[in-house]
């Protein structure tokens, strides 16, 4: 099994995001034979990915004793002995000295090394995300041991990291890791849509309960599922109706197992009935989606039940241009659960916002587009002040996360945001997926001043 370290200063939380992702049923208590006790292992899980997590005691800028010279020993045999490394720091401090001299001697080891941002509940990382940058790593995530924030984008990271080091593993470890490393598609809508028929008949067998009656799904199911030797899991989810309408208890945990099965998604597909209008509740789904981050592609199912095709198409691409502005040409794809038609066509369209989530951008192309941008429609002053826009970099994928630094993002207006949001889908075709820019307050990180 892949192994995990979790290396960083002292009380940066390294233990409480270990306990958090061993769980206290999982945590193994005792240390390993001849291991000092600041090293301990424990089985780590994180939805479907299981591996095991190595806790290390923290790095330290000055040693004297000889305990402490044997703690540095044991966190460097922990870093050497796993496959990813977890590289965690206080987002409220910011990047302290001695982890930018850390960060240098991690990336002689050649190995993945995803950034934890700890602490950033709420605007709490702001210092921390800002400075990452300049440690030279390309995955950043901002997160908060303490509450579970974030962890669906850690997901994100480390799955993504697993599949890499799956290729350099012998064959019999392949088998293995690949089963902990597939597309994870929701299938989401308001009840009654035609959910788990649409499940059935794509892998081709009664494996769900269908019925006329809505409300009968009520556990998200996963289904594992080869499609053009990609491995998938297919799940399938409880219908959610208007907030309002959810009074039973019973249905309140339906509702909250589907929201959990959005949230670890790659791709939802957001199935509605073609031969009604999108409802409200379509469009606070979606909205729903796009704020998890996740990838949507809408399904308008019981397509062949439809008759006036044209209209009814027209007013579906219309009504999502306009209640879904922030994400540019949603894909949208007219399907038959119950006669198989248009599966094809969904999966095509699931493939390519898959490529598009893990979209990952140069600094160098960044930044050339940012000077272009800014030389030929500058901010707008703000008090007869200029806003200096002086740098962009990405700092995360699925969605695609791209950090823009200038000298007063509190004074950025929406409309300009919006601007560079719409230029960035066009010029690096990231149509049809969510992107996110955070504005921050600094120089250029990666230039000393």
């Amino acid at each position: 099994m892949i192994k995990v370290v979790l290396v960083g200063r002292p009380n940066v939380g390294k233990s409480t995001l270990f306990n958090r992702l061993v769980r206290s049923q999982k945590a193994i208590v005792n240390d390993q034979p001849g291991v000092t006790r600041d090293r301990k292992y424990g089985k780590g899980n994180l939805v479907d990915l299981d591996f095991i997590l190595i806790d290390t005691a923290g790095i330290e800028e000055h040693l004297k004793e000889v305990t402490d010279t044997d703690i540095r020993q044991q966190c460097q045999i922990a870093i050497n002995d796993a496959d990813i490394i977890f590289f965690v720091i206080d987002g409220r401090e910011g990047v302290l000295p001695v982890e930018k001299t850390f960060a240098k001697n991690l990336q002689k080891h050649n190995k993945p090394i995803i950034v934890l941002i700890n602490k950033s509940e709420g605007s709490n990382g702001i210092v921390g995300l800002s400075e990452s940058a300049s440690l030279g790593f390309d995955n950043i995530v901002p997160i908060s041991a303490e509450h579970g924030e974030g962890l669906s984008d850690l997901y994100d990271v480390l799955k993504d990291n697993l599949e890499a080091e799956n290729r350099n593993l012998h064959f019999d470890e392949l088998h293995l890791r690949n089963k902990v490393s597939p597309i994870r598609v929701s299938v989401i809508g308001r009840p009654n849509t035609g959910k788990s028929t649409l499940l059935n008949n794509i892998i081709g067998e009664n494996r769900l309960v269908t019925g006329s009656k809505a409300g009968i799904t009520r556990d998200s199911i996963e289904i594992e599922w080869k499609y053009k030797d990609q491995t998938f899991c297919l799940i399938d989810t409880a219908g959610l109706r208007r907030k309002s309408k959810v009074t039973k208890i019973l249905e309140k945990y339906m509702v909250n197992d589907t929201l959990k099965s959005i949230k670890f998604s790659d791709i939802c597909v957001l199935l509605v009935d073609a031969s009604q209008n999108i409802d409200k509740q379509d469009l606070t789904i979606a909205r729903m989606v796009i704020g998890e981050g996740r990838g949507i592609i809408i399904a308008a199912n019981k397509w062949d039940q439809v008759e006036d095709r044209i209209t009814i198409k027209n007013n579906i691409i219309n009504q999502l241009g306009i209640s879904l502005s922030q994400i540019k040409q949603i894909p949208i794809v007219f399907i038959s659960g119950l006669h198989n038609k248009g599966l094809e066509k969904l999966f095509e369209k699931i493939f390519y916002i898959k490529e598009r989530l893990n979209t990952r951008v140069t600094t160098g192309k960044l930044n050339r587009w940012l000077s272009t941008v800014i030389e030929n429609n500058p901010p707008p002053l703000y008090k007869g002040r200029k806003n200096n826009i002086r740098y962009i970099t990405q700092v995360n994928v699925k969605p695609p996360t791209f950090a823009l630094f200038m000298s007063s993002p509190d004074d950025l207006p929406n409309s300009y945001k919006r601007f560079l949001l719409t230029s960035i889908v066009k010029t690096f075709d990231l149509f049809g997926v969510p992107i996110r820019m955070i504005l921050r307050k600094g120089q250029n990180p990666y230039v000393k001043h």
